[in-house]
Formats: structure tokens, C-alpha cells, sequence
């Protein structure tokens, strides 16, 4: 009977053990995805910013071609 509980006691202490192993490897793996999505943010940013710029620059291009093409049709008429 002594040996039983000694034995269940052990297989416990190892299911304890492999559960906080295995809590420890799934918090790291959050820690590390939180770092993983803090560096995608940022870089979204980044684009996010470069497309905003090329976009006002392509409404400054679209007006300046508009003039163009209506000083073209007023020449020719």
C-alpha cells in the first residue's frame, strides 16, 4: 500500500511538473508574439505613412496633368 501512494505520488509530481513546463513554454510563446505583433504595428505604420505620402502626391500629379491637358485643348482651339 506504501508503494502505491509512493507511486501516485510520483506519476502527480511528474503531470505537475510537465504542466508547468508546458505553461511556461506557451507564456513565452505569447510574450513573444506580442513583441512579433508591437513590430508588424510598426511597420504597418511605416507603409501606412508612405502610401498617405505617394497618395497626396499623385492628387498633386492628377491636377497638374489636368492643366496641362486644358491649356493643350485651349492652344488648339
Amino acid at each position: 500500500m506504501i508503494s502505491k501512494n509512493l507511486e501516485i505520488s510520483v506519476g502527480n509530481i511528474i503531470w505537475i511538473i510537465g504542466i508547468i513546463f508546458t505553461m511556461g513554454i506557451a507564456y513565452s510563446q505569447i510574450g513573444q508574439l506580442d513583441e512579433d505583433i508591437k513590430v508588424l504595428e510598426q511597420r504597418l505604420e511605416k507603409k501606412i505613412k508612405v502610401i498617405n505620402e505617394n497618395e497626396d502626391r499623385i492628387v498633386e500629379l492628377e491636377k497638374e496633368l489636368a492643366k496641362l491637358k486644358s491649356c493643350k485643348w485651349n492652344y488648339k482651339y
